[in-house]
């Protein structure tokens, strides 16, 4: 959003993405789906770093961790990686390496992000949603959705935007987390429609959704979901930081 630094920015989305103690340890990841808690989440931006470590380790390896945070370096590249990722690992006792699925990026997705694609959307609080909506309530899921785990209404997760092809569900996004400062969009295009622009298209519609306007938005992703980095480069999402989760 306009105005709000990037590390506060930055601040925002990790706060918005797990329920933390007083202490600002992790208790629980926010969103509906009841993911499992990291032990560690690392987010580096241009002004430092963000950390969070879960509740139930020792409180001695946690303030190491911490420590060690506050002396990583700023980091501009998405390509970049925390200085002391191997001292994370050894101090939580992970034995495997780090892959890239343990490293991220993160973007700021602004509001009205524009896209200059042809795609039929509909949107969760409008007409086209709400006949949408109707249309499953009598017909039932299809198939490809519930293939995908959207075995019923209850995983269009609010507010969603999806993309439709012949009055197909092709694409959707939806809020993984929902935060009172921010929210995080999800991206699901069904195998048949890949390669066609619709993640972008469907992630600049949902941008658009007037329920969300008070808030910033943020799309995050592994470093080995090379098909989001894409939807990120199609739109130019401004760069906030990386992370390391573990």
């Amino acid at each position: 959003m306009k105005g709000i630094p990037q590390q506060h920015l930055l601040q925002i989305q990790v706060d918005t993405l797990f329920v933390t103690s007083r202490s600002g340890r992790i208790m629980r990841c926010a969103g509906p789906d009841r993911a499992p808690a990291p032990r560690l989440h690392l987010a580096l931006g241009a002004s430092g770093a963000i950390v969070r470590v879960r509740d139930d380790i020792d409180p001695r390896i946690a303030d190491e961790i911490e420590t060690l945070a506050a002396r990583e370096f700023p980091l501009t590249n998405p390509s970049a990686s925390p200085r002391f990722s191997d001292e994370y690992r050894q101090l939580l006792e992970v034995d495997e390496p780090l892959t890239d699925h343990h490293f991220g990026v993160i973007h700021h997705l602004p509001h009205r992000t524009p896209w200059n694609g042809e795609v039929t959307l509909a949107c969760h609080g409008t007409p086209e949603g709400e006949a949408l909506v109707a249309r499953i309530a009598r017909d039932g899921m299809p198939d490809d959705l519930v293939d995908a785990g959207f075995v019923d209404l209850s995983h269009f997760w609010e507010p969603w935007c999806v993309a439709l092809v012949e009055d197909k569900i092709a694409s959707l996004a939806f809020a993984v987390r929902l935060g009172e400062k921010g929210a995080e969009l999800g991206v699901n295009t069904l195998p048949a429609y890949r390669s066609r622009g619709l993640a972008a298209a469907v992630t600049a519609g949902w941008s658009a959704i007037p329920a969300l306007q008070t808030r910033p938005l943020f799309y995050a992703t592994h470093r080995d979901n090379t098909s989001s980095q894409r939807v990120i480069a199609r739109l130019g999402l401004p760069f906030l930081g990386i992370r390391l989760q573990i």
